[in-house]
């Protein structure tokens, strides 16, 4: 008789380890009992052992043994997702209760989209480390439809982007950071010299090509086909990371346009200057969202700093009544 998820379920809860799901997963990475006893620090006997009690304990073959190694069953495949979910709660678990052991410290789960990473972050984290060290905080970068499911569970206590339009109601922004469209480039480029630039010389510069998805390609397109201009020099190297864009706008030669708060960092070190020209453009504010009523002391400690090290200027306000004109694109 075939044997029902009732009874699979209480042998589960009853005799199943962590250990049993760990040896599934160091199994179909690997594909060899020998590599996979080694990776989890045992031998391979007692490697043979875990995966026998587990075959047992299911009544179902997991793994396919010839002379190559192991091949997962058709069982082990389904079963995986569920043993790596099991081991990565654990692991979030784990480095729960050690945050809050520590002295005085805590935790603070943080999501970033990319202008918070380059515009808000690079400035707070390096202080707020100096000042609370017991505190861990685990940080989370989040891009498109990961940025916009944020809201929709538990997962951070902040989340640092952009103003947006629409997000649940129990969610606050801090406004830190105005932010806008700039044209960026190497202070060796000939058009730094004078910090402005002519429609010409902006046509006869050579670009570096914006993601299709950001709003600073989005701006440029439109800006350009209503000015009827002509782009005659475009370098099509198109990225959304900072790490790969700025080494080569400072490498001199090109112009960019993107937003002030990812290439502030730069800015602020003289590797980039920003030259003025008609394509700046204002952006919604960068700042952080939370709950202020459901973090604890860690959280309030982080939103502390993220709020000194923003430079606001303008009202939150301000910007947010002339953002609806900008396209709800984050960066």
């Amino acid at each position: 008789m075939a044997i029902n998820s009732l009874t699979l379920l209480r042998r589960m809860m009853a005799r199943a380890r962590l250990r049993h799901m760990q040896a599934l997963i160091a199994l179909d990475d690997l594909r060899s009992m020998s590599r996979a006893a080694e990776a989890m620090d045992m031998t391979q006997p007692a490697m043979s052992q875990l995966v026998a009690e587990l075959e047992q304990l299911l009544e179902t073959t997991l793994f396919l043994r010839h002379s190559r190694g192991v091949t997962p069953t058709r069982t082990a495949t389904d079963l995986l997702p569920v043993a790596r979910r099991i081991i990565a709660a654990t692991e979030e678990g784990a480095e729960l209760i050690a945050s809050h052991k520590r002295r005085d410290g805590g935790l603070v789960r943080i999501g970033v989209s990319i202008a918070a990473e380059s515009g808000l972050l690079h400035g707070a984290l390096p202080t707020f480390a100096r000042r609370h060290p017991d505190i861990q905080v685990q940080i989370e970068s989040l891009l498109g439809q990961n940025l916009d499911a944020s809201f929709t569970s538990d997962t951070f206590d902040i989340i640092a982007c952009r103003w947006r339009q629409i997000v649940p109601a129990d969610w606050e922004f801090v406004s830190c950071l105005p932010d806008s469209l700039e044209v960026a480039c190497a202070p060796s480029h000939p058009l730094a010299a004078s910090g402005v630039a002519t429609d010409a010389d902006l046509q006869e510069a050579t670009w570096l090509t914006n993601h299709v998805a950001t709003v600073a390609r989005q701006h440029f397109d439109a800006f350009t086909r209503n000015a009827d201009w002509t782009i005659r020099h475009e370098v099509q190297i198109i990225s959304r990371v900072p790490a790969v864009i700025l080494p080569l706008l400072a490498s001199g030669g090109l112009l960019s346009l993107l937003p002030r708060s990812i290439v502030k960092p730069w800015i602020d070190d003289g590797r980039l200057v920003s030259i003025k020209t008609p394509l700046s453009f204002p952006l919604p504010e960068v700042g952080f969202y939370w709950r202020p009523t459901e973090v604890g002391a860690a959280s309030r400690l982080l939103a502390s700093e993220l709020k000194l090290s923003g430079q606001t200027t303008t009202p939150a306000s301000t910007l947010h009544a002339g953002a609806a004109n900008v396209p709800p694109v984050e960066r």
